[in-house]
């Protein structure tokens, strides 16, 4: 989906240090912020004006190289991971 510019992988950033914000507010950045962001893309992906633009929407946690993000696409169905 990234390959036809179908997808994009998300993560907020408001403090502007690279990584994803603390958004459970629990003093940690892990998986758990990128389930905060799924679940309002949850709640977008079931309202009038977006329903037909996503599909996907993949959770993914933090490694050496990268730090918490949502993955998030445009295909025809649903599909969560």
């Amino acid at each position: 989906m990234h390959q036809w510019g179908r997808a994009s992988d998300i993560f907020l950033d408001k403090n502007h240090d690279g990584m994803m914000d603390d958004l459970n507010k629990d003093k940690t950045v892990n998986r758990e912020d990128a389930v905060v962001l799924a679940n309002l893309l949850e709640r977008l992906a079931k309202s009038a004006e977006l329903s037909g633009f996503i599909g996907g929407i993949g959770i993914y946690g933090p490694t050496s190289a990268h730090g918490p993000f949502v993955h998030v696409d445009t295909r025809p169905w649903k599909a969560r991971w």
